[in-house]
């Protein structure tokens, strides 16, 4: 029972990074990028360096991927209030 649920809350884990990316997407796209705080630059630049780690260059340090899902957490929060 442990091990599903670790997968289910992986898999929404990994669900919300994408949406994520999705959203720094939009916010490249349109003309809001530059009205973001500093502190949104810096979580989506982190962000983008640990997205490319783990799902480009496919290194799967777990230690990546939490820093990953952390950063993702606030920044989902910080575009959403911010756009």
């Amino acid at each position: 029972m442990l091990q599903q649920n670790y997968i289910i809350n992986t898999q929404d884990e990994i669900s919300q990074i994408r949406n994520v990316k999705e959203l720094i997407q939009r916010v490249y796209n349109s003309d809001n990028f530059f009205n973001l705080s500093l502190k949104t630059l810096e979580l989506i630049r982190r962000f983008n360096n640990l997205y490319v780690r783990v799902f480009e260059k496919k290194e799967d340090d777990p230690g990546y991927v939490n820093q990953l899902v952390i950063i993702a957490r606030g920044l989902e929060n910080s575009l959403l209030r911010e756009n």
